[in-house]
């Protein structure tokens, strides 16, 4: 499926981590201070349904956004699970991958991602991780 027909334009997973919380948290901000509530769909990804929808309901009391979590979705994934990687990753054109440590889970998102046609972005912040492991491994470099 062309990226531009996917339900999502961005996806954030590991949205109910430390990093992830603030990620979903400013993906919302931006959208209010532009004044485009919905016109970018996306979702947050990750293990537990629940904490996923804590998230959201925290962004949209900090922002005064009661619908908040009505405009974005929610997608079960699990990293160590290779088919609910590719499921999410056939839904967005983009996934911010917020999951770490980077050096364990890092190289199957982007594989996911790669193996369906999905932009990946990362917040790699680890030394050892990053562009120094897809060289090594045969995938397409990513910057």
């Amino acid at each position: 499926m062309e990226t531009n027909q996917r339900p999502y334009h961005l996806v954030v997973f590991g949205a109910s981590g430390f990093t992830g919380q603030f990620v979903a948290e400013e993906v919302a901000r931006e959208q209010v201070a532009s004044g485009q509530s919905s016109s970018l769909p996306w979702a947050v990804a990750g293990r537990s349904r629940e904490k996923l929808q804590r998230v959201l309901e925290r962004a949209a009391l900090k922002l005064g956004r009661p619908t908040l979590s009505s405009e974005v979705g929610i997608i079960i994934c699990d990293v160590t699970n290779p088919a609910s990687l590719d499921e999410m990753a056939k839904q967005a054109a983009i996934v911010l991958n917020c999951v770490g440590p980077y050096r364990f889970y890092g190289e199957p998102v982007v594989k996911a991602c790669v193996e369906n046609g999905t932009s990946c972005i990362d917040i790699c912040g680890e030394p050892q991780g990053g562009r120094a492991d897809f060289c090594s491994s045969g995938m397409p470099r990513v910057a």
